[in-house]
């Protein structure tokens, strides 16, 4: 059966994707600055539509049913549509955890069970398995999706944050079947168990949860291919993922292009386009995504606006709370790469809990947005598709990450993920590591001064061979690449700021000279002067004989029309580029299968 993450990237080409938490009591305070909307307390439900069907009697089974609520959100007044699935039978007296759904960007909650002819395989995600397994199941319709109104905005705290608050709510004041238990760290002898998974979108809308929580009710999360900071996700270093840009709003197509642009503030499309045309990206844009991240939380980084002049956060930068964690990424996804996840999984280690950090090949790459023709030429058959690391299954791991975490089986999660992070390097093949090589730990090679043209030659980048060839048993390159480098102009009088990209390239089965660029990924610099970087995290194994490069390109697919050349600053600019890169050299590892 297709995995959970490809059936997510599948459903639309718009993108359809530890400890417990610590729990306040009545009396205690909220997080933030302006916190009487979401004020801490007697838990109390907020309004709602649809009919909740009765539980059994005591010891008395029954099928599990599911229905449709809307609901008024707490301090926004949006109309929240969520569907309820019981566990696959429900014996009235006893108690199951709960574990919250939510779907990728611009996508659909999943409404109906697989019995239903109606229901659809690439939006149930693994739900149906859960409630099979003895969980209970929220799927969540977003801000402006499906018949959640108001205006979709990124993830806002201001707005999904309540509203997703409330959904938390509403169950624990009108579902008598709910589990409790003890926090981990002893605080409290009662509260709620709470699960969550999502890719995308909705890997968003946990951490976001997470961090707003007065009550700290989630208590382990399963985030896929989200991102930490949407500002270095949508313009890494000050330049605009262009591709991506115009798939996700719809930025330079005012006829209407985009995931589901009707539905989207207007702050965001206008932000898109406006940055699409000057290629330049505002503060009030910056603080907007900025506070939308869950970077804002963890590194305790404050903003002055939220979409606009006039307009300011009304949650205050306080760093993420406990909660365990099984976060995977797609090694060869373009859009939120895999230092989102590592970002992310520093952050919640940081706080605590069980917190681990896994890959696989699947990721937005799926939709086939950003042209990928390494895939294809050099990977497996269905390797885009594929959202195992080497045995491990994203759902399997779900259910058995949940079982230790949310049950209290202890030991679960370990017979099925391993606790040490999990590279993916094509499907069937990846590697463990005892933590991820970044920065200066991997190989120093020196750049020669080397002249590349910014503007031109688009996707015929120049190669600098590193000197790194793959021993007689082949090698393995994982982790994140630490470029450092100082970039000038050939002619310091002619006009126009050098926009470069720059990724690791691979020689295949020996064949010198003809490099592909290690899982699709590149690392934008803008502007001339000294760089230092971390490049996008990559990882793949080399046959024996095969060599390393810098690709260096003037221009790329990823970021068209917001390269050097682009209506905002049109230039051509010949410049050189000499320093160093920190290669993430593992050596022959084995297969972790």
């Amino acid at each position: 059966m297709p995995s959970y993450l490809a059936r997510i990237a599948l459903c639309s080409a718009s993108l359809a994707l530890a400890a417990c938490g610590n729990s306040h009591g009545p009396g205690s305070t909220a997080l933030g600055d302006n916190n009487a909307i979401i004020a801490s307390g007697p838990v109390t439900s907020p309004t709602f539509t649809g009919m909740v069907p009765a539980s059994p009697a005591a010891g008395v089974g029954r099928a599990g049913k599911f229905y449709n609520v809307l609901l008024v959100g707490k301090g926004t007044g949006d109309k929240v549509g969520i569907t309820v699935f019981e566990p696959a039978t429900l014996v009235g007296g006893a108690k199951y955890p709960l574990v919250l759904h939510s779907h990728g960007y611009a996508g659909s909650r999943q409404q109906t069970t697989p019995t239903n002819a109606a229901a659809s395989a690439t939006s149930r995600g693994n739900v149906d398995q859960l409630i099979a397994a003895g969980y209970g199941v929220i799927t969540i319709s977003e801000r402006g999706s499906d018949d959640s109104t108001g205006t979709i905005r990124s993830m806002d705290p201001d707005f999904e944050g309540k509203d997703l608050i409330s959904v938390l709510d509403w169950a624990e004041t009108n579902l008598d079947w709910l589990a409790y238990g003890p926090s981990a760290d002893g605080s409290e002898a009662r509260n709620l168990i709470v699960g969550s998974i999502g890719g995308s979108y909705g890997g968003m809308f946990q951490y976001l949860i997470n961090n707003l929580d007065p009550r700290h009710r989630l208590d382990a999360i399963v985030p896929q291919i989200a991102p930490n900071d949407l500002t270095y996700s949508l313009f890494p270093n000050n330049t605009l993922k262009a591709g991506w840009g115009s798939v996700l709003f719809g930025a330079g197509n005012s006829a209407g292009s985009g995931a589901n642009r009707a539905h989207t503030d207007p702050f965001i499309i206008n932000f898109f386009e406006t940055a699409l045309s000057s290629n330049s990206i505002s503060q009030e844009g910056r603080d907007f995504f900025y506070y939308h991240s869950n970077a804002y939380f963890c590194n305790g980084q404050a903003v002055a606006t939220n979409g606009g002049a006039g307009t300011k956060p009304e949650f205050a930068p306080v760093h993420s709370r406990r909660v365990n964690a099984m976060i995977f990424m797609g090694m060869r996804d373009t859009l939120f790469t895999l230092n989102n996840g590592y970002a992310n999984y520093q952050c919640l280690a940081a706080a605590g809990g069980d917190v681990r950090l896994l890959s696989f090949q699947a990721g937005h790459n799926t939709l086939q947005v950003v042209p990928d023709p390494g895939n294809a030429a050099f990977q497996p058959k269905g390797n885009e598709l594929d959202s195992n690391c080497g045995s491990v299954n994203v759902d399997t791991a779900t259910v058995a990450f949940f079982d230790e975490h949310l049950k209290g089986i202890p030991g679960a999660a370990n017979k099925v993920v391993p606790t040490k992070p999990c590279l993916s390097l094509q499907m069937g093949d990846a590697v463990l590591v005892d933590a991820l090589t970044t920065g200066h730990a991997g190989i120093q090679v020196a750049i020669p001064s080397t002249t590349v043209i910014a503007g031109a030659g688009l996707d015929m980048p120049i190669s600098v061979p590193l000197g790194i060839t793959a021993g007689m048993a082949g090698d393995v390159i994982g982790g994140i690449p630490r470029l450092e480098v100082d970039i000038e102009p050939v002619n310091a009088a002619q006009p126009g700021e050098p926009i470069l990209f720059f990724g690791i390239g691979q020689t295949h089965n020996g064949v010198s000279g003809v490099y592909d660029l290690v899982d699709n990924q590149i690392t934008p610099l803008r502007g001339v002067g000294k760089h230092a970087v971390d490049m996008v995290g990559i990882a793949e194994r080399l046959k024996p004989g095969d060599t390393l490069a810098l690709m260096i390109y003037g221009e790329h697919d990823q970021y068209h029309a917001t390269g050097t050349i682009n209506a905002g600053s049109p230039a051509v600019v010949p410049v050189t580029v000499a320093g160093k890169v920190w290669v993430p050299m593992l050596g022959n590892l084995p297969n972790k299968q």
